[in-house]
């Protein structure tokens, strides 16, 4: 049975009246001022991955889109936040990912927290001693959603999470946004499916102190010439599918670029370089680019800017 989508008028008529706003004064939060005031502001968090700490922190409450071509790896390095989350903060993590199969999605998680092989077809699979520890953490810090034979509309989708924030999950994952109902809503309305979508997934974050993550495509470039050479430009904050109002809208903002073989050595210097390259003898390590290019708060949850990482093919973690 195809995917049913409803008309893009219906999703507009939910009434968001009984969500007024509130009053609030000085008084009424003074003593959690004087504690900021005596102990500061608290810091993002940091991911566990280094050299991301200068660009890239987590805050819940914030909204946070990740971006790139494909092949660029913005699913695996979800993945692997993901899990760097739940083992270091005890998160509780909901994926959305109607791309991926799930038995797929839960062994390329295995294989992040464990940093072993989890396929027979390859070398050195992990014991099933390590499966059974593996499989016991993703069961017990992670949950999957999968569609019927309907699409979700965006509210369908926030009430599953919030369903689930009552039962203490408290990191949402949509891998990718376009798999929603209101996605299908045409050139003409995407500005509105945008403009609502996005205010409903941030006001989810901030009501739940949740960190909410979505994956947008961009759209697909036009290739440049220069000199006779065609070229691919590079992916920006702006080359997203619907324009500026991500940009807007989110929190953060990150965009991964995938490093060619062949430009590696020209664009990634230092120790990282040479110890790569001395591990790379199987081309199981892959540099790509993770750039940092909407921050909200730069100082306490780090600055515009890019760094260069490793990801492993072999153990599915970044470094």
């Amino acid at each position: 049975m195809g995917i049913k989508v409803k008309d893009f008028d219906d999703i507009l008529k939910k009434d968001y009246n009984k969500n007024a706003c509130k009053e609030v004064f000085v008084e009424d939060i003074k003593d959690k001022l004087y504690t900021y005031y005596e102990e500061g502001y608290p810091m993002g968090e940091t991911s566990h991955i280094k050299g991301l700490d200068e660009n890239f922190r987590w805050r819940k409450g914030f909204l946070y889109c990740f971006s790139g071509y494909p092949q660029s790896g913005k699913s695996e390095i979800l993945n692997y936040l993901s899990i760097l989350r739940a083992f270091h903060y005890k998160d509780k993590v909901m994926m959305y990912s109607p791309e991926t199969n799930t038995a797929e999605l839960v062994l390329n998680l295995c294989q992040a927290f464990l940093g072993k092989n989890v396929n027979p077809n390859y070398a050195d699979k992990c014991s099933e001693e390590d499966m059974k520890k593996a499989l016991d953490f993703i069961g017990n810090h992670f949950a999957f959603l999968e569609n019927t034979d309907e699409m979700p509309t965006i509210n369908s989708l926030v009430d599953k999470f919030e369903e689930y924030s009552e039962k203490g999950f408290n990191n949402f994952i949509i891998d990718p946004l376009n798999w929603v109902v209101e996605s299908n809503a045409g050139e003409s309305n995407m500005y509105q499916y945008l403009k609502l979508t996005l205010t409903i997934l941030k006001q989810f974050a901030k009501k739940t102190d949740s960190i909410m993550t979505y994956v947008e495509h961009p759209k697909t470039p036009s290739p440049t010439r220069l000199k006779g050479v065609s070229s691919i430009p590079k992916a920006t904050a702006f080359s997203l599918a619907g324009g500026t109002m991500h940009f807007n809208k989110c929190d953060c903002m990150v965009v991964m670029h995938r490093i060619a073989d062949d430009e590696v050595e020209e664009r990634v210097k230092g120790r990282d370089l040479v110890e790569g390259l001395l591990l790379n003898q199987e081309k199981h390590i892959k540099f790509v680019e993770f750039e940092t290019v909407k921050m909200k708060s730069q100082r306490l949850n780090g600055t515009l800017g890019s760094c260069f990482i490793q990801y492993d093919l072999k153990t599915g973690r970044y470094k």
